[in-house]
């Protein structure tokens, strides 16, 4: 009795003593030491394609972060500000007043008074420029110590405990962070309440921000809280820690357009990638046109044949993936100097992990496509 059954995918006949899993796996391992040169080029093509698309993801990301670097260094569970204050580094003076009014409304807060503003600088060697000043009560940095970020020390000609005139005032350099570098131009340093205030020319009673604290823990209607706040006062804004680093992130975002650039590049980067791949898959289709026709001859179905095509996929998607996550995290150490702010996170990983799904499962469906498109008769007679 003929126990021969026929493929309803290829038309061509299915052998029971086809192997399945083993064989493709004897397969893919044959074609990685005999066609090697030729899956280099398309790995090496999409892992670097993937790869920028990876890093450019990371710099969007860090800009959104640096954007908002200021607001997020002093870390208040909510803020208020002068209305129509977009971003924290250029604020509207508002009234000290205003703390009696937040503890009313929000009992067991805790307020602190934020200046903020950009200040001459005159550093050692006769250097001069601007710098963003923050000034913060509780710095305990002493009346004429200010913090600098460590990324701005060669731009602000700072080594060590140095000595420096911000705003007419001369002080000393009492320690660094990591937490403040920026795309700003002008350098940020953190400075005491009480001397950031003189060093900016601000008068008494004036401040740029009120930053909310709540050691007791935010409470649940905050959002409500706040918007009754600022309805009952119109003169002020209401925003809560995240809404006010979002609002200035947002800021350098809408007025510059440098955010949507990085982004956009990130995307052609991984349609590029995508491409690629697709180009890759349908290259190796047709280099092994034959032997495909071959395997279907043999007794390969088309879960079989589609299989090998998707595992040489996966070969170069996971490939690239390996790429991505060694190469993109060294680019950007090598590229600290430059872009400080610039670092790669969790996010990133994910935005890399994403990238390689969407491209297996494009891969895998436009090889299904090629092995389709073979003509009905050349299977037959295989």
């Amino acid at each position: 009795m003929n126990t021969r059954t026929y493929s309803t995918w290829t038309g061509g006949p299915v052998w029971p003593k086809w192997t399945g899993g083993p064989a493709i796996a004897l397969l893919v391992g044959a074609i990685l030491r005999r066609d090697g040169k030729a899956l280099l080029f398309g790995l090496v093509a999409c892992a670097i394609a993937a790869t920028v698309a990876t890093f450019q993801f990371a710099v969007f990301t860090s800009f959104l972060r640096a954007g908002a670097a200021a607001p997020r260094f002093v870390g208040a569970d909510a803020w208020i500000a002068a209305r129509g204050v977009e971003c924290f580094d250029f604020p509207a003076p508002l009234s000290e007043g205003y703390a009696g009014a937040v503890l009313a409304a929000l009992p067991g807060a805790r307020v602190r008074p934020v200046l903020a503003g950009f200040g001459g600088w005159a550093g050692p060697g006769g250097s001069a420029g601007n710098v963003m000043v923050i000034g913060l009560e509780g710095t305990n940095m002493g009346p004429r110590g200010f913090l600098a970020d460590a990324s701005d020390l060669a731009r602000l000609n700072l080594a060590g405990p140095a000595t420096a005139s911000i705003g007419g005032i001369t002080m000393t350099m009492a320690g660094t962070t990591d937490r403040l570098a920026t795309f700003l131009g002008a350098p940020y340093v953190v400075l005491p309440a009480d001397t950031a205030r003189r060093a900016l020319g601000w008068p008494p009673g004036q401040i740029a921000y009120l930053a909310i604290d709540f050691p007791g823990g935010v409470p649940a209607d905050l959002d409500a809280r706040l918007a009754g706040l600022a309805a009952h006062y119109p003169e002020i804004s209401a925003y809560t820690g995240a809404g006010f680093e979002a609002r200035s992130s947002l800021y350098w975002q809408a007025k510059t357009g440098a955010g949507a650039a990085i982004l956009l590049a990130a995307v052609l980067a991984a349609l590029l990638d995508l491409l690629l791949l697709v180009n890759a898959c349908a290259r190796f289709v047709q280099r092994r046109q034959a032997d495909i026709l071959s395997l279907i001859g043999h007794g390969a179905g088309a879960e079989h044949v589609l299989a090998l095509i998707v595992a040489m996929a996966g070969v170069l998607v996971l490939g690239s993936l390996l790429a991505v996550l060694l190469a993109a995290p060294l680019i950007t150490m090598v590229a600290r100097p430059l872009l400080p702010w610039v670092t790669f996170k969790s996010a990133d990983l994910v935005f890399a992990l994403g990238l390689s799904l969407v491209a297996f499962i494009v891969a895998a469906l436009a090889a299904r496509a090629d092995i389709q498109r073979f003509p009905p008769d050349a299977m037959f007679r295989n």
